[in-house]
């Protein structure tokens, strides 16, 4: 045998061995370089655990766990490593990833559905809650899926679970673009490698939840130092939605505050972008928004799904603002929904588990402070509002003009309750009204002294024909000028209030919003006090007006009188005197027929002197008969039956009162004859102690006015001059009914009443 061929055959024989003895030491120097990294990973992990942020851990994970590839296989790595978190909503967020390639199947932050993922790895990890391999090329059935396989040519995928004090937290995956299969003991390795991450997640949760549970701490003790200090509710709130939204990570945060059972209102607001449009805007409390959920259920509610959400809410998130889920959290005050706390989590991302108890929790802390807020800004509300009545009060007191105070009242009314227009709005005896104040949107279109026909089921047409208060929330399919007005300026809710000046229905004011929420019944209460104020303003300029024209009329009505007692006296009785005097002074040569004539001419002067006063005082109430024994000769003389009523024995009153009665009813009764074409008239006179009052009824035609004639007139004056009044109620077709009060306290004192109203209700 030769040597070579010797050498060939102990070769052959060696190489078996030889080669084993290879692999093994190979193996147990990968399982030397495994142990070691191992080591080195429970090192770094367990140091970035105990105080790095918990997304560089992540990215430590993801980094260590494609190492294990690269060790097993001894090959430069070329796959992609990356770790996910698996949210209770059935999807699973991408929290980091590794790998030489640029394009990994998704951004770090976004969010995949597992549900909807059929078989892929990660799905079939998320309902078993063990590992799962697919090689090959992997099945298309949902996004990730098609993005693996079509984009970034994945051949082969191995996902190990990731459980977090023995909770599926998510997964460790490993995927590939080589035809060659992942090494068969990958699942086992990622295994083992999952269960160190395991306990570096854990705790650093753990030291998150401590972190945030501080975080939480210091957030409530910074506004309960805002309180304490009695700071102003704005800034409180302001505080409240900033913490929230750094603590729940979160991109906009709101306090919103219920107006009404139909409205809520964004008082705060917080956004990641430094976006406030959203403050001060009110929305409708309808449909399933987390508005109406919560005061409906009155406990915590959260949206995962904007797209199922009804109504102008609803609309409004979808088509403007960036959010993914919300949440809201209610606020009590008093026991009572007072309002609520509300969390967008950003768009794409679902906001974490604990956002609910964290809200809870924060909300119920704060709802003292917001209740003490809140009852310093009713405090201050308050003191605005007397503020504001007091301004307008000074201005009644000082006899301001009537324009002037109307637009006041509409300026302040405005900035007191915060809405954007405001209109004070005269009614006109047809169907028009003028406006008298105006502020806001439309004090361009309608300005002081515009005229406006009442047309449409607006809310001004109401209160015209009912006397009512009148809420509207929309002008849609409404006809006429208002109405179109209205539309053009984006006017939604509208409240008009009546305006009565004593029993007349003088105007109406209206406030309204562009918002979509309703109007607050709180404005209810400064609104009526400024229109009561109002309505003493107008009685005041018409009761001066009132006095003015009676005061010309008296003096217009005394120089006439003057002149014509003057005309009579120089007509009649002077003439006759002065003839008289020219025969008396040849008293010598008068025979005594003639003295007798002359006799005869001084008793007729004096009969016409006589009668002549009686034009200007009834003799009957200076010749013993007083007051009764003259109202019967009225009534004896009145064409129209006349039933009398009046107590006996009747007291006397005082000439001046007694004169007025006198007149009240001489002129009540002539026009009664006149033009009442009455059947029969019921006269009263009464004492209540205080006052005497007459009273003339009639079955007539109706339809007097005090303003047609100068009788009537005449008699008002009068009575005002005495301080009396004169009260006229005369429906068309349905009679006459006159009141004249004159106090007995005036009996000997003749005097004017500034406060004294003449009113008289027409149709």
């Amino acid at each position: 045998m030769q040597p070579s061929s010797w050498r060939k055959r102990l070769a052959a024989a060696v190489a078996p061995l030889t080669a084993y003895v290879s692999r093994r030491r190979r193996a147990a120097d990968i399982e030397r370089l495994i142990l070691e990294s191992e080591r080195k990973t429970l090192l770094r992990l367990g140091a970035l655990a105990g105080s790095a942020p918990i997304q560089e851990l992540f990215d430590a994970i993801s980094e260590e766990l494609a190492r294990i590839i690269d060790i097993e296989t001894g090959e430069t790595f070329q796959d992609m490593a990356g770790v996910s978190r698996y949210d209770p909503d059935g999807y699973m967020t991408f929290v980091s990833g590794y790998g030489p390639r640029p394009d990994w199947p998704s951004p770090i932050g976004s969010r995949w559905p597992l549900t909807r993922e059929g078989d892929s790895a990660n799905s079939i990890v998320y309902r078993t809650g063990r590992a799962a391999r697919v090689d090959g090329a992997l099945p298309v059935v949902g996004p990730t899926s098609r993005r693996l396989s079509e984009v970034l040519k994945i051949r082969s995928t191995v996902v190990v679970p990731i459980y977090v004090d023995d909770v599926l937290w998510g997964s460790a995956t490993i995927v590939s673009p080589r035809e060659k299969a992942l090494p068969a003991n990958t699942e086992s390795r990622m295994s083992e490698f999952a269960a160190l991450a395991s306990t570096s997640i854990s705790s650093a949760q753990r030291r998150g939840e401590v972190q945030r549970l501080a975080d939480e701490q210091a957030a409530l003790r910074r506004v309960a130092t805002l309180v304490a200090g009695a700071a102003e509710p704005e800034l409180v709130w302001e505080s409240v939605v900033a913490e929230v939204g750094e603590l729940c990570a979160a991109n906009r945060t709101q306090i919103v505050r219920y107006e009404s059972a139909e409205s809520i209102a964004v008082v705060a607001l917080w956004a990641s972008d430094g976006s406030h449009e959203e403050v001060a805007t009110r929305w409708p409390v309808t449909g399933n928004s987390l508005g109406a959920r919560v005061a409906q259920e009155r406990t915590t509610v959260r949206i995962d799904d904007w797209s199922t959400v009804e109504g102008e809410v609803g609309a409004h998130v979808r088509a403007r603002l960036p959010v993914g889920t919300s949440v809201m959290a209610p606020v009590f005050v008093g026991g009572d929904l007072w309002g609520g706390i509300i969390v967008h989590s950003p768009i794409g991302e679902v906001l974490a588990d604990n956002v609910e108890r964290r809200t809870i929790a924060f909300a119920e802390l704060v709802s003292s402070a917001i209740a003490n807020a809140t009852a310093r800004a009713e405090v201050r509300r308050l003191a605005d509002e007397q503020a504001t009545i007091r301004r307008i009060a000074t201005l009644v007191a000082q006899q301001a003009p009537l324009r002037d105070i109307c637009q006041a009242v509409t300026g302040e009314l405005a900035d007191l309750l915060t809405v954007e227009d405001v209109r004070l709005l005269r009614y006109d005896g047809d169907d028009t009204m003028t406006v008298v104040g105006s502020w806001g949107l439309l004090s361009g279109r309608l300005p002081v002294g515009h005229t406006l026909v009442i047309s449409g089921d607006v809310a001004v047409a109401h209160v015209r024909r009912t006397g009512e208060m009148m809420r509207l929330d929309g002008y849609d399919g409404i006809p006429g000028e208002i109405a179109r007005l209205a539309r053009d300026a984006g006017l939604r809710s509208t409240i008009a209030y009546p305006v009565f000046v004593g029993a007349r229905l003088w105007g109406t004011l209206t406030v309204a919003s562009p918002q979509p929420g309703r109007i607050p019944d709180r404005v209810t209460q400064p609104v009526t006090d400024c229109i009561d104020l109002i309505a003493t303003a107008i009685r005041n300029a018409e009761a001066e007006e009132s006095l003015r024209a009676s005061r010309e009329r008296i003096v217009t009505a005394t120089d006439e009188a003057r002149r014509r007692f003057e005309r009579d006296l120089h007509d009649g009785a002077q003439q006759r005197l002065v003839a008289l005097a020219l025969e008396l002074r040849d008293l010598d040569s008068l025979s005594g027929t003639e003295l007798v004539a002359a006799a005869d001419e001084v008793d007729s002067i004096l009969t016409d002197l006589r009668d002549l006063s009686r034009g200007l005082h009834p003799a009957v109430l200076s010749e013993g008969g007083g007051l009764p024994a003259a109202i019967r000769m009225l009534v004896r003389r009145c064409p129209t039956p006349v039933r009398l009523m009046f107590p006996s024995p009747w007291p006397r009153l005082g000439e001046m009162v007694e004169t007025a009665c006198y007149y009240v009813v001489a002129e009540a009764l002539t026009n009664v004859a006149k033009h009442a074409g009455a059947r029969g008239v019921d006269l009263e006179l009464a004492l209540d102690g205080t006052a005497v009052r007459v009273t003339v009824s009639d079955d007539g035609v109706g339809g007097a006015d005090t303003a047609a004639g100068s009788g009537l007139l005449g008699i008002a004056d009068r009575l005002e001059a005495l301080g009396g009044s004169l009260s006229i109620v005369s429906p068309r077709d349905a009679g006459t009914s006159l009141v004249a009060r004159l106090p007995l306290s005036r009996t000997h004192t003749v005097a004017s009443d500034e406060n004294s109203s003449v009113t008289a209700d027409r149709e």
